[in-house]
């Protein structure tokens, strides 16, 4: 496919992912036929079909025979996906898109690092160490790209295939959340030295304190984002 096609191609599928992510196409409605489409837009049909393809992949479009193209709710769009993401993150409401985010990161993180501190093997190990070393720019600032290899490798450490695996799909969510509260953090050097204990913790095969420092650090994160702790649902009951 030529450049100028392919560039076509990515402003067609970003012009209609955004209609569909700010409700100017709303579910339920049905997109033009793909001919009508073809002439709209002066793309090939094969374009097209590439395009409505690619959006029903990332669950924003759902295409049947004698039906159409019909636009989905957002129950059904694959929310973990970087471009979903990116999509939604600049027309949804922050509070209630960071709100999403970091609760699904309390549900997933905590366990996971406590499950790393018992499960990790030396390669795991590595991997978090090499990260923390990365995210870690002088003891007083944090590179981000480092900060989500931190989050990463203890995910994966964890050593559940479902929650590793997951890890991989929460990337983005990891990033959108972690370089924006870097970002505005106050107190980064306060962060690096927690992430160094939750390090610590799961050297030392300590679950309960790599659990708990975790829970730490997420609520740091919530704070740094400007989010109200007490609309976010945390695994840790406690006041602390």
């Amino acid at each position: 496919m030529s450049e100028p096609m392919t560039k076509a191609k990515h402003i067609l599928r970003d012009k209609l992912a955004r209609q569909i992510v700010e409700g100017t196409l709303k579910p339920n409605d049905i997109l033009p036929n793909e001919l009508t489409l073809v002439r709209e837009y002066g793309l090939s049909r094969t374009t097209i079909r590439d395009v409505l393809r690619s959006l029903e992949e990332k669950g924003l479009l759902e295409r049947k025979t004698y039906v159409g193209t019909r636009v989905r709710s957002i129950h059904s769009w694959n929310l973990l996906d970087d471009e979903v993401l990116n999509w939604s993150c600049g027309v949804m409401s922050q509070r209630r898109f960071f709100s999403s985010l970091m609760e699904l990161r309390m549900i997933i993180e905590p366990q996971a690092a406590a499950l790393a501190a018992i499960r990790a093997n030396d390669a795991d190990l590595q991997a978090i160490q090499e990260a923390f070393t990365w995210m870690n720019i002088d003891n007083q600032r944090i590179d981000p790209e480092g900060d989500v290899a931190f989050h990463q490798g203890i995910i994966k450490a964890s050593g559940n295939m479902f929650v590793a695996q997951f890890g991989g799909a929460i990337r983005a969510a990891l990033y959108h959340t972690i370089y924006l509260s870097g970002k505005e953090a106050i107190d980064q050097a306060g962060s690096i030295e927690s992430h160094r204990q939750v390090l610590n913790s799961i050297e030392n095969r300590d679950a309960l304190s790599a659990y708990s420092i975790m829970i730490r650090i997420l609520k740091m994160t919530v704070s740094d984002l400007g989010l109200p702790l007490s609309e976010i649902i945390t695994a840790d009951t406690s006041s602390g």
